[in-house]
């Protein structure tokens, strides 16, 4: 089984360019448990729009559908500079710079990838999201309620990419908001805690559910808080690691 390296509650990034829309359903200090599954035949509803606390957001409301990616064609672009004799003028209008600038970012394509993020409380999901979007970390623990949403946009060649990545809080109460994170994933991150087997052993019925509504997300198995993990005693880590 692989796991990635990750710290405790925090998780790398990367530090392409991005735009982030704050995003929020509810973040307060409490304590925690893990999900406690339905039986197979729960019939879920379709899926919720989460309810957005007034009073302290931190994230806005995750969105529930993409626009479709945008491509356009190539456009030449053509200079404005003014010929005097045999020398060449570098002036250019302020609204023809502005013109091409605008007609550059119209020739690049536009991606939206959703990113589902699932597992038990206290496993550090939503500190890898605010690692990976904003470079930093909460210092303490912050239950998520209900569903978490940041977007990150990164520039690739021609294209910009826009990771849409949903957090899901881990208590049994929002099991019924799963339909929500998995639909229209492109992945889905099963994550667990490598210092809790428990939180291991929920990955096989997250996946079960995850899968259920969504049969084609590429998963990926993540391990968090691998900074403690390796202060384990060797026979330890290979229980978890062979599991």
């Amino acid at each position: 089984m692989d796991t990635y390296e990750g710290q405790d509650d925090t998780m790398g990034g990367t530090d392409e360019a991005q735009a982030h829309t704050p995003t929020h359903i509810d973040r307060r200090h409490g304590q925690s448990q893990s999900a406690d599954f339905p039986s197979s035949n729960q019939v879920y509803s379709a899926s919720p729009t989460p309810e957005v606390d007034p009073n302290g957001p931190r994230y806005p409301t995750p969105p529930t559908a993409f626009a479709p990616s945008i491509s356009r064609p190539n456009s030449g672009l053509s200079g404005n500079g003014t010929q005097y004799g045999n020398m060449q003028s570098s002036y250019q209008d302020p609204n023809a710079r502005g013109a091409a600038a605008g007609e550059q970012g119209r020739n690049k394509n536009s991606v939206v990838i959703k990113v589902g993020m699932v597992g038990d409380a206290q496993i550090g999901k939503t500190s890898l999201m605010v690692k990976y979007v904003e470079g930093s970390w909460d210092e303490d623990y912050i239950q998520t309620l209900g569903v978490n949403f940041m977007e990150k946009t990164i520039s690739i060649r021609n294209t910009e990419i826009t990771f849409s990545i949903w957090d899901l809080g881990g208590q049994r109460e929002f099991v019924n908001m799963l339909p929500l994170v998995c639909n229209d994933a492109v992945a889905i991150l099963f994550m667990f805690d490598l210092t809790r087997k428990s939180t291991l052993n929920s990955i096989k019925e997250w996946y079960r559910q995850g899968r259920g509504f969504n049969k084609t997300a590429i998963p990926f198995l993540v391990g968090t808080k691998y900074d403690h993990f390796v202060n384990f005693p060797r026979e330890d880590q290979e229980e978890i690691s062979n599991q």
